[in-house]
């Protein structure tokens, strides 16, 4: 983006705030379909060089540069009851068409469906695991351990997008497991949850999003008309997320959710909570951690 063509030639101590705002507002003229996390990305990499030659003594402070402030868009997911009215329930609608994909034994590149997808959105959406290569797909079943008191199941996730966690699921996965359980009776604990028959990870997931894509093709589902954007199979890691804080009326204890989806507080809170109906009154009570 041209920040050594732009300020390889300048002296270091030189530098001011002045001179970084006139460099991303020339940019800013030049290309402006850049995003905020762009120039933010730029910021922070100019930064980082004058954090080196001030630590080498060559400046006494880091000159301010202010942040492009962000858009947070709301994440897409399928839309549920209460959330909406039982017969435009999205969330039913996909598990519906992903049992009638079975039913249909549909044949997709060689592969036929079968109710391992359904299981695999119950699962997903109940234990808030990311529907990725290194999380949903990587699980194996020495990392589910069943429960009770309360129903779930215990999910550890080794290498996760923020690193290790063990996260409690709902009650839907523990039916979920039992299922996938009887449908591979001779797996071992080194073998896959899901798909245990493709050892490369990267084709069981395309296998899986290719039967994912079909479905909501067929129920209309593809397209979120909300936030007009495409849907994917990991809008099952928002409508988790989603369906947690509304079925609770925004009393879950927003720590805990966050630990058990890996993520933060404050992203739960500027993806989800404040686009979801009675936002401020969720993000109140959410903050309080349970409390009054």
């Amino acid at each position: 983006m041209g920040l050594i063509r732009h300020f390889g030639h300048r002296d270091v101590r030189e530098l001011t705030t002045r001179d970084w705002q006139l460099y991303i507002e020339g940019l800013a003229r030049k290309r402006s379909d850049l995003s905020a996390s762009t120039r933010n990305m730029l910021m922070a990499t100019f930064r980082n060089v004058l954090k080196g030659a001030r630590d080498d003594g060559l400046i006494d402070t880091v000159p301010d540069t202010p942040r492009v402030r962000q858009k947070d868009n709301p994440r897409s997911f399928f839309r549920f009851a209460p959330l909406v009215s039982p017969d435009r329930d999205e969330f039913e609608a996909l598990l519906t068409g992903a049992k009638q994909l079975a039913e249909d034994r549909v044949v997709i590149r060689g592969v036929e469906a079968t109710e391992e997808l359904y299981d695999l959105i119950l699962f997903a959406v109940s234990s808030f695991v990311r529907p990725t290569i290194t999380e949903l797909y990587a699980l194996k079943h020495n990392d589910i351990t069943v429960e009770t008191e309360p129903e779930r199941l215990l999910v550890t996730v080794r290498d996760g997008k923020t690193g290790f966690r063990v996260a409690n699921t709902m009650p839907g996965a523990v039916a979920a497991y039992e299922r996938i359980r009887q449908r591979y009776p001779d797996v071992g604990g080194e073998d896959y949850i899901f798909l245990p028959g493709y050892p490369n990870r990267a084709t069981a997931a395309r296998i899986i999003q290719r039967q994912f894509n079909l479905v909501m093709e067929r129920t209309g589902l593809k397209h979120d008309p909300v936030t007009n954007t495409g849907r994917t199979i990991y809008c099952l890691r928002h409508t988790a997320i989603c369906m947690t804080i509304i079925r609770t009326l925004g009393k879950v204890n927003i720590y805990n959710l966050a630990k058990n989806a890996g993520t933060s507080v404050d992203q739960i809170e500027r993806f989800y909570a404040k686009h979801l109906p009675l936002s401020r009154e969720m993000a109140l009570n959410l903050q309080s951690f349970g409390e009054g």
